[in-house]
């Protein structure tokens, strides 16, 4: 609900400082001459591409970005302290883009996107326990959680600066505000009933391990550049090919003790290419 609030409030916005055309028709044109028409038949043909207004976009790209966090604990068993520990990994992937916008004054416009990325990834999870019979002596007990989830859904905002490099090659700079929507399975043991520990006490095992999911909705920045190549105009829309490098990032807090003292973040850098068009 949040992904699509804001969404729909940046589509407002663009549609706010889209510029409304009022074409008007000259009392009593002149006529130009054959070797001005051409002229002009050629500005006109080489700036369309440049000065067209409305724009969008859908990439197939990937972030990079990989940080881990830990978690540390200690409960009590046989009269003494056992200690456990988690370690989780946050990796990049695959993302979805999805862009659109408008020149509002010459180069400048405004623009919206939509990226989303979700990958899988383990975490280990390792207990130590003392020896109920023997003080002093401890055991040792691991486990892998498999396929945590972990995606980011994110709302771009931007301010764009387009320099058209050819007729049909342009390169546009944005920056601007990111929402965030993260998700993180987070795995843990509840020790010490979680634990398996039969007599003779020489085969420690942890029984069960749980998943909790937690969120967290920060905002951070954008900034990035993206190629369009025009290849064709059919009825007035330009259609090309492009591609985009962007960087993210945003402050993470994710509400569970997992996370310990680690400072995470969101986003990263982000690349990828698709579809262009221009009308």
């Amino acid at each position: 609900m949040r992904t699509l609030t804001l969404m729909a409030m940046g589509v407002l916005f663009i549609v706010g400082f889209a510029p409304t055309v009022n074409g008007q028709t000259p009392e009593s044109p002149a006529t130009p001459t054959q070797t001005q028409t051409s002229a002009m038949a050629t500005t006109d043909d080489d700036d369309e591409d440049a000065v067209s207004r409305f724009f969008f976009a859908v990439n197939m790209g990937g972030q990079n970005k990989e940080q881990t966090f830990s978690q540390s604990s200690t409960f009590s068993i046989y009269n003494e302290s056992g200690a456990l520990g988690t370690a989780h990994s946050i990796g990049g992937g695959t993302l979805f883009d999805i862009s659109a916008g408008v020149n509002v004054w010459k180069g400048l416009g405004v623009g919206i996107s939509y990226t989303t990325l979700k990958n899988f990834n383990d975490a280990s999870l390792s207990v130590r326990v003392p020896h109920p019979v023997i003080f002093g002596l401890s055991r040792t007990a691991d486990a892998t959680a498999a396929d945590l989830e972990h995606s980011q859904n994110v709302v771009n905002l931007q301010v764009m600066w387009t320099i058209p490099l050819t007729s049909k090659f342009l390169i546009t700079a944005s920056a601007g505000p990111s929402f965030f929507t993260v998700r993180q399975t987070v795995a843990t043991v509840q020790a010490p009933q979680d634990i398996v520990d039969p007599a003779p006490f020489n085969n420690l095992s942890i029984k069960t391990v749980s998943l909790t999911d937690v969120k967290d909705s920060p905002v951070g920045i954008n900034i990035g550049l993206d190629g369009t190549y025009v290849i064709t105009r059919i009825m007035g829309v330009g259609i090309g090919v492009g591609g985009f490098v962007r960087y993210t990032t945003a402050t993470l807090d994710l509400p569970t003790d997992a996370t310990g003292d680690a400072e995470l973040t969101a986003g990263g850098p982000q690349g990828g290419v698709g579809l262009r068009l221009r009308f």
